[in-house]
């Protein structure tokens, strides 16, 4: 399974995630879904979209193929 490296940006960090290969609309869909249901007193958005959609941390600085910007709401494909 090809695997992808996304991006979560944020004031609190930038967060890069790696997980099984997933079209732009997939992934938004997901931050949406994400979005939808977080605890925003806790801010649990990151621990969720894990959790729900198979993403794991990556630790390595790589090239993301999406990020989204949390303080936007903004989502685009990294060229």
């Amino acid at each position: 399974m090809k695997k992808i490296v996304v991006e979560i940006e944020y004031f609190k960090d930038d967060v890069l995630l790696t997980g099984g290969y997933l079209t732009f609309e997939e992934f938004i869909h997901q931050i949406k879904t994400i979005e939808d249901i977080y605890d925003t007193t806790e801010d649990n958005f990151i621990d969720l979209l894990c959790h729900i959609y198979n993403w794991s941390i990556c630790r390595e600085h790589l090239k993301p193929y999406y990020v989204y910007d949390r303080d936007i709401e903004k989502a685009y494909k990294v060229k």
